[in-house]
């Protein structure tokens, strides 16, 4: 297990508690999703929901369905986002910039 203490590189937001001990949601992360980075990044932003004071829990679960339908693209299928939980996305090198949205596209 990782250091569990909170430190600028290491939010609060990112540190919970299971049958009483300190987890960081990146132990979970690598746990379960070591092969999928599409669903390590919804975790993440499930796992901090609420817990994050600049992100609204509405935004964060949005980013989460935004990665599963990632996913669910990348594995061939199809998905249908609602209009206020599609985030614009813009291309950044190899990763993805999410941001809120401007409404149906």
């Amino acid at each position: 297990m990782k250091n569990t203490t909170h430190t600028d590189i290491n939010p609060g937001h990112y540190i919970g508690t299971i049958n009483g001990r300190p987890v960081q949601v990146v132990d979970v992360m690598e746990a379960f999703f070591v092969d999928d980075a599409h669903l390590s990044q919804a975790i993440k932003y499930l796992l901090r929901a609420g817990r994050k004071g600049k992100s609204s829990y509405l935004e964060d679960v949005g980013k989460c369905l935004w990665w599963c339908a990632k996913a669910i693209m990348y594995h061939g299928g199809i998905v249908e986002l609602p209009p206020k939980c599609k985030p614009t996305t813009q291309k950044v090198g190899t990763r993805y910039k999410v941001g809120k949205s401007t409404g149906p596209r």
